[in-house]
């Protein structure tokens, strides 16, 4: 899904500060943020690191690919 910069405001809401929050502070401690496992965590928690963890990968992904292209047209011009 595309966000335009217009739109990104309402996007940009204290519930997800929030979630972007608790997902950093997951990704960087490697832990979830109470004791337990999934099961353990609230809801909103568990939707919220889904779902960013998802973006995060197809973020990812894409750079990943974008440095793949590159390298690939960098060779047709070395070559």
């Amino acid at each position: 899904m595309f966000i335009s910069v217009k739109d990104a405001p309402s996007y940009i809401t204290e519930e997800f500060c929030d979630a972007l929050d608790v997902f950093y502070m997951c990704e960087n401690l490697g832990c979830l943020p109470f004791a337990g496992g999934w099961a353990q965590q609230p809801e909103w928690i568990t939707q919220a690191l889904s779902v960013l963890k998802v973006e995060r990968w197809k973020a990812d992904e894409e750079e990943r690919k974008a440095k793949q292209q590159e390298e690939e047209d960098r060779r047709k011009y070395v070559g």
